[in-house]
């Protein structure tokens, strides 16, 4: 009975310090490399759409991901890894989205060397959980 507790909590400490680590890595590295670059800096929890071109987009992908989720639940809702990996595309497709306007609109071109920065942060940061994982 001792062994499972102890067990328990080592994957319950080893699953903090992973969290810990992909914190530091997809929030601290954009924010060292916004001050490097010179880039704008972003808001949390906010719409920054670009313009209303941006703002339409982003809502219709939002609006299309969601029926897309709620869709495949029936089939994909034994396999986590499905449904992740739908979210990680969802969040690769409005990263890049964010980068296209920022390249195509934005006053300060630094902003999408960011963002493009973001999108591959993101990929190895979710790669390294799936394959963590399994």
């Amino acid at each position: 009975m001792l062994q499972k507790g102890v067990a328990v909590y080592f994957f319950g400490l080893d699953f903090f310090i992973i969290l810990a680590i992909l914190s530091i890595f997809l929030l601290g590295i954009p924010i060292i490399v916004r001050n490097l670059l010179g880039a704008d800096k972003k808001k949390w929890f906010s719409n920054n759409h670009m313009n209303e071109f941006h703002k339409k987009v982003d809502s219709r992908f939002r609006a299309i991901f969601v029926i897309l989720i709620f869709a495949s639940l029936p089939w994909s809702i034994n396999e986590p890894l499905v449904i992740s990996g739908m979210l990680a595309l969802f969040t690769i497709v409005l990263l890049g989205l964010q980068t296209f306007a920022e390249w195509k609109f934005s006053s300060n071109r630094q902003n999408f060397k960011v963002s493009l920065i973001e999108i591959a942060l993101f990929l190895i940061a979710f790669l390294g959980v799936v394959f963590w994982f399994s």
